[in-house]
């Protein structure tokens, strides 16, 4: 008769918990890849606009992401009303 050990438990239920991903992203394999993108992309614009930021108050030269951030705010203001485009620069200033 085998002695029950609490490190199998352990072991078995970490086996589990790495398990479960893989098979939800081999059973639904574009929705993981679109949800990953997405998160890459997040991330992208996050750094890209802090490294940005920081790079204007050391250069004091706007960067590219400053600049196309710029041109997206001047193309949204003239399809989205002003209030909208105030709710949308209080999110990104």
């Amino acid at each position: 008769m085998v002695a029950y050990h609490p490190t199998n438990r352990i072991r078995n239920q970490f086996r589990e918990v790495v398990e479960r991903p893989t098979e939800l992203v081999r059973d639904h394999p574009l929705p993981a890849m679109l949800i990953m993108f997405g998160l890459g992309m997040g991330v992208g614009v996050l750094v890209g606009t802090v490294c940005g930021s920081l790079l204007d108050m050391i250069e004091g030269e706007p960067t590219l992401a400053t600049r196309v951030r710029q041109q997206v705010y001047d193309a949204l203001s003239n399809v989205v009303s002003p209030s909208v485009m105030r709710q949308i620069q209080s999110y990104t200033a």
